[in-house]
């Protein structure tokens, strides 16, 4: 018990980053702790608002630094006993360099919770990393697992911070474990893990990792494909044999490093690897609406034949998140059910209805280029695709032959739209372009371009940042605009 509250107890903490992840931090352990620091960037965010959590009594612990104001940084680190870095935040901030530089351990909030976890709730523990799909298998094994009367909370980059699962009890020494607190007791966690999370893990060690693809993302932050994609296998980095790895063969990237691990490591886990195909090498694979499975020896098939998840890449999502319930002893039966009534996540491949004729989806969450290149998989050449929005550097190259086999009419918004221009002018192409403002007015071109019978997509294989919060506030805006009075009664 010492060894995890004495990570904290006592000590001076510095939060740099003031969004969902540094406020649960906050919350969590400001009455563990002599006191924190919080330091954001962002000189406008509404304080009452994000500390009214936060008791009165406790605040006076809380020192908080908004904007890029002159404050000495050597001088805040000088009483800093440990430094918690929000995901959003790069590692070239200043702060968290000159404190590596100082001696003072600067760990993500997934590591920090991890260490806080009771040893015996880590085996517990799935964590699920790709480029794609992470959060409909985290939620789907979520689904599972309350399906079949387990105790398990889905967390991680999904939403809920990890460090929001943990009793508070087991953090102060007030309780054995976990399970002081009903809510907690004997739970699952499953755990959505992003790259930006992956910076800094040194012994997160979950019991099953899930990797689903890599493919071109965020490499405005890191840099080159090799350096992301090494990110993504610092899942399995800490495992050991009495671990399990969820492995996705079909994807090349991640075969030849698991054959390569498993070839140069000792202490490997136990690798499960699955595939849409009935490879050899598959213990885990689909063929004919079921899923055919050998682990451990065990042999079965489970049928997913009343899935509403569409789509060949969902279908990839099933078989992970399948293949980690049956390593966590859930029976065959209760995994058809739960697959079965699994309702498609919001803003991936939404369905909107149909408009005056024209089928709408709304795919938000589809922000880099091979998402988008899955969401169009199942369509005919029958779509005006809205596109577009904060580059992460990506490879938009991938994309083109996706839109000639698919696309009628591309509608370009946001700050990328040059960037896609140049990328298409270089190449042949049949579909009309359109570039526009906003999404207003991409969604009113889109209506008049689309016929009947065909259908307007929001895939925009791009982050939002530029003109909006986040995904969701873009995909409800799409959502709104479909809806409006005012576009409809502009269709012809």
């Amino acid at each position: 018990m010492e060894v995890r509250t004495g990570l904290i107890k006592n000590k001076n903490l510095m939060v740099i980053g003031l969004g969902k992840t540094g406020v649960s931090v906050i919350e969590k352990l400001i009455d563990r702790c002599s006191s924190i620091t919080v330091i954001d960037n962002n000189p406008d965010i509404d304080l009452n608002s994000l500390i009214k959590g936060i008791k009165y009594e406790s605040r006076r612990k809380l020192k908080i630094l908004l904007g890029r104001r002159g404050f000495e940084e050597e001088k805040i680190l000088e009483k800093t006993d440990l430094v918690v870095v929000s995901p959003g935040v790069p590692g070239d901030v200043s702060m968290v360099k000159l404190a590596e530089k100082n001696g003072i351990p600067v760990l993500s909030e997934l590591e920090l919770a991890w260490r806080l976890i009771d040893n015996e709730d880590k085996k517990r523990t799935v964590a699920v990393t790709g480029t794609n799909g992470k959060t409909t298998v985290v939620s789907l094994i979520d689904e599972i697992l309350r399906f079949s009367g387990r105790n398990s909370l889905a967390c991680g980059n999904v939403g809920l911070p990890l460090i929001d699962t943990i009793d508070a009890g087991i953090i102060d020494g007030s309780s054995e474990g976990i399970g002081s607190n009903k809510d907690f007791r004997d739970l699952f966690r499953v755990i959505e893990v992003s790259s930006f999370q992956l910076e800094r893990i040194y012994e997160f060690k979950p019991f099953i990792s899930v990797i689903l693809n890599i493919t071109s993302d965020h490499i405005d932050r890191h840099k080159t494909f090799e350096d992301y994609g090494n990110l993504k296998l610092k899942l399995m980095v800490n495992q050991d044999k009495n671990d399990w790895a969820i492995v996705n063969i079909d994807d090349n990237y991640i075969n030849k490093k698991v054959k390569l691990i498993s070839g140069i490591k000792d202490k490997a886990p136990g690798f499960i690897k699955y595939s849409l195909l009935p490879k050899g090498e598959a213990d885990v694979f689909y063929n004919e609406s079921s899923i055919f499975y050998n682990i451990g020896g065990k042999k079965g098939k489970i049928k997913i034949n009343s899935t509403l998840l569409k789509g060949s890449h969902n279908v990839s999502n099933i078989i992970a998140s399948a293949a980690a319930s049956l390593l966590l002893g859930i029976d065959n039966k209760d995994i058809e059910k739960a697959i079965a009534n699994f309702k498609p996540l919001r803003h991936r491949l939404e369905y909107l209805g149909c408009v005056r004729g024209i089928r709408c989806f709304n795919d938000s969450k589809s922000t880099n280029p091979d998402a988008t290149i899955a969401a169009l998989g199942d369509f005919g050449r029958e779509v005006t695709l809205i596109l577009g929005g904060r580059d992460k550097n990506m490879d938009f190259s991938e994309l083109m032959d996706a839109l000639n086999q698919k696309v009628k009419n591309l509608i370009l918004i946001g700050e990328s739209s040059d960037v896609i221009s140049e990328k298409i002018a270089k190449d042949s192409h049949d579909y009309e372009v359109f570039r526009c403002k906003t999404l207003e007015e991409a969604v009113n071109k889109g209506f008049g371009a689309a016929k009947k019978g065909e259908v307007l997509m929001l895939s925009p294989a791009c982050a939002s940042m530029d003109m909006f919060k986040d995904y969701r506030e873009r995909g409800n805006k799409f959502k709104s605009l479909v809806n409006s009075k005012k576009i409809r009664s502009s269709i012809r």
